[in-house]
């Protein structure tokens, strides 16, 4: 059966700590559920479009310190779905390693690489670096719209943005910029390599040569933020999962 606990909804399922935020998007006593880590400078506003389509979905995002996430009332599921989103293919890779990866039956890398500060792998060096500069409401507005290809899609996104300040994001990418020229080498934790091909953030060329060609991977006509091509979240799982 699924999560025995008390059913939550987004408003009371927040947990801010030290380390990062875990958010419960839908909490509805579902038999699986979706673990998700988010990108930079993301929280849980930009996805409330999405319907839970009958998946539990858990949120992680703002990493201020990179440890692994404590989450017991995972092992009450049938299924544990992992998904990892643009800077989150990093930390999942970092963090979601050992018994927490042992409970999910899939993890799958979306717009992301175990190499994100890279010429050829990752986001352009000199483009973090100048995000690095400074987190100012116009380069955020830049970094949100290259996100996208449709501008209803960045309308719809906007209307929901982030409601986080720029020295809040700024905290976080440093950590995330450190972190990752100092950790140890990434380990490999996806079952599933989900490219997106039309990405400007993390470019679907980088994406490729990060991950290459295998049976694992797939290459989507996307752009780095796909969320509002679903409606739901099973559907957006599915599709990674089965095409």
């Amino acid at each position: 059966m699924g999560n025995k606990g008390t059913k939550k909804t987004e408003s009371n399922a927040l947990l801010d700590g030290p380390d990062y935020t875990c958010t419960w998007l839908h909490r509805h006593q579902a038999s699986r559920c979706l673990l998700f880590f988010a990108g930079w400078g993301m929280d849980s506003k930009p996805f409330s479009p999405l319907a839970s389509g009958g998946l539990d979905v858990c949120m992680l995002s703002n990493y201020q310190r990179l440890v692994p996430p404590q989450l017991p009332e995972l092992a009450g599921y049938e299924e544990v779905h992992l998904l990892a989103w643009s800077f989150g293919v990093w930390v999942a890779s970092q963090v979601a390693v050992g018994s927490l990866r042992s409970l999910c039956k899939t993890a799958l890398a979306l717009g992301g690489t175990l190499n994100p500060v890279h010429e050829r792998y990752g986001l352009a060096p000199e483009r973090f670096a100048a995000m690095l500069a400074g987190c100012s409401e116009e380069s955020v507005l830049a970094f949100y719209s290259s996100m996208f290809d449709e501008p209803r899609h960045l309308a719809s996104f906007l209307a929901v943005r982030p409601q986080r300040g720029p020295d809040d994001l700024q905290k976080e990418l440093v950590t995330l910029y450190n972190g990752s020229m100092r950790s140890r080498a990434s380990i490999d934790i996806f079952t599933h390599h989900c490219i997106t091909g039309r990405d400007r953030i993390f470019a679907g060329r980088n994406q490729i040569r990060a991950w290459g060609r295998e049976d694992d991977s797939r290459v989507f006509p996307w752009p780095h933020f796909p969320f509002y091509q679903f409606n739901t979240w099973r559907e957006l799982l599915e599709t990674l999962r089965f095409s």
